[in-house]
């Protein structure tokens, strides 16, 4: 991974695939998984699949600080149907932990009981 450590990274274990480390999303960081998401696709109008595919990888790539020794996406047989289960393993652990620590609108304790 090319990814710096920073004070903001955050761990996440993923069962049955090991432990990562992550990098704080940043709006640089979204440029970025926007450039590798384009560059993968390369302008082809893509499948859902597809768009589900190169939306991991380039989140994954671009945010991953460390990875278990044996996670290598380039080198995932994309034959395996539990290559697939993996990424979306990963991918969906990632947003989970991003989502845990997303700035909330605070509800005022007597509207949240309405």
């Amino acid at each position: 991974m090319s990814r710096v450590p920073q004070a903001t990274d955050f761990t996440v274990p993923v069962e049955g695939v090991g432990k990562f480390v992550f990098a704080k999303r940043t709006m640089a960081d979204e440029i970025a998984i926007q450039r590798e998401y384009s560059g993968m696709l390369q302008g082809v109008e893509p499948t859902q699949q597809l768009d589900n595919l190169a939306s991991w990888m380039a989140v994954l790539r671009t945010l991953t600080v460390r990875a278990p020794e044996d996670w290598d996406i380039d080198e995932m047989d994309p034959l395996d149907p539990e290559t697939y289960e993996k990424l979306l393993k990963v991918f969906t652990a990632v947003r989970e932990a991003e989502n845990s620590f997303r700035r909330g609108k605070k509800v005022a304790p007597e509207a949240a009981s309405a």
